[in-house]
C-alpha cells in the first residue's frame, strides 16, 4: 500500500448495483476509499488506470466471471490481494482459489464489519518450476503418514496405498503423529480434520512449525468453506472429503511429494549459495 495514503483503497466488483452501492457506503464509513465496477471488464479497465490496495470480487457475474477476473488480476497485477465473494461457493472451489492466491473467501451474506476487517488486513499484507511427470527413483518410495482416530479407515487406506507403491505408516492421534515425525522421514502426512484431543488443524499448525518441509493433506467428513480456507492459510497441500477416492488421494499425495521435493531442492541450493558466498575470493 502507498505510504502517502492514509486510507486503503479498495476496488469493489459486483454486477448487483444495489449491493455495490450499499457495501460502498458501509466501507466508506469505515474510512476506506472505494472504487466500484459492475463487471469484470470494467474492473480490469479501472486497474489499468488506478492503483488500488485490495480487490473485492464477486465470483458469479455475467460475461467475465470472478474466476477469470481473478486470474487476469493475478497475472497482470501480481501481489495485489483479492478477496472473493460468493453466494454460491463450494468447499473445493474455496480451497483451490486460496491455493491459487486468493487472499480470502467470504460467503454472502456477511457482516459488513467482517469485510472491512478483511480489506484492512489484506491492504497491510506485504507484497520454481516443478516437473509434474517426476516419480521416485529406483528403490525409492514416497513415505506417507496416515493420521486418523478411526482404526478401520487407517488399515483400509494403508492397504490400498501400499498396493500403489507408497510406504505407509499410521498414527491414531495427532500426538502420536508428532512423535513419529521426530524419528522418521515422512514426505506427506494425510490428516483427518476431526479427531479427539489434537484435531487436524492443530496438528497441521504443529507440523508447519516443527517440520516445515513436510506436506500435509487434510481429510474431512464434515467439509466447510471456513475449514478449507483455514487449512490452506496454515499450509495444507490439499483438502479432500471422506471417503476419499483412492486414485484422487494417490494423485494428491504425488503432487504433495513433488512440492516437498522442490522445496528441499530450493533449500539445498540456497545453503550451497550461502556457503559459496562466505568463501574468500
Amino acid at each position: 500500500m502507498d505510504d502517502e495514503r492514509s486510507r486503503p483503497k479498495v476496488l469493489l466488483v459486483d454486477d448487483e448495483v444495489e449491493f455495490l452501492e450499499a457495501t460502498s457506503r458501509v466501507l466508506r464509513r469505515r474510512e476506506l476509499e472505494v472504487l466500484t465496477a459492475a463487471s469484470g471488464e470494467q474492473a480490469l479497465a479501472v486497474l489499468a488506470s488506478e492503483t488500488v490496495d485490495v480487490v473485492v470480487l464477486d465470483v458469479k457475474m455475467p460475461g467475465m466471471d470472478g474466476d477469470e477476473v481473478f486470474r487476469r488480476v493475478r497475472d497482470e497485477h501480481p501481489g495485489l490481494p483479492v478477496i472473493m465473494l460468493t453466494g454460491h461457493g463450494t468447499v473445493p472451489q474455496a480451497f483451490q482459489m486460496s491455493k491459487d492466491g486468493v487472499h480470502d473467501y467470504l460467503a454472502k451474506p456477511f457482516p459488513p464489519e467482517l469485510l472491512a476487517a478483511k480489506v484492512c488486513e489484506a491492504a497491510h499484507r506485504t507484497g520454481a518450476h516443478v516437473d509434474h511427470d517426476a516419480a521416485p527413483g529406483p528403490g525409492e518410495a514416497i513415505s506417507v503418514l496416515l493420521v486418523d482416530d478411526e482404526e478401520e479407515l487407517l488399515e483400509s487406506l494403508k492397504k490400498v496405498l501400499s498396493r500403489r507403491g507408497f510406504r505407509v505408516t499410521t498414527a491414531k492421534s495427532g500426538e502420536w503423529a508428532l512423535q513419529l515425525l521426530l524419528s522418521m522421514d515422512v514426505d506427506v502426512v494425510v490428516v483427518d480434520v476431526r479427531m479427539p484431543g489434537m484435531d487436524g488443524l492443530q496438528l497441521l499448525q504443529q507440523i508447519r512449525n516443527s517440520f516445515p518441509d513436510r506436506q500435509v493433506i487434510l481429510l474431512t467428513g464434515y467439509p466447510s468453506v471456513e475449514t478449507a480456507v483455514t487449512g490452506v492459510k496454515l499450509g495444507a497441500a490439499e483438502y479432500m472429503t471422506k471417503p476419499a477416492n483412492v486414485d484422487d488421494l494417490a494423485s494428491a499425495i504425488h503432487r504433495a511429494w513433488l512440492e516437498r521435493r522442490e522445496a528441499v531442492d530450493v533449500g539445498r541450493r540456497r545453503a550451497i549459495d550461502e556457503i559459496l558466498d562466505r568463501q574468500p575470493e
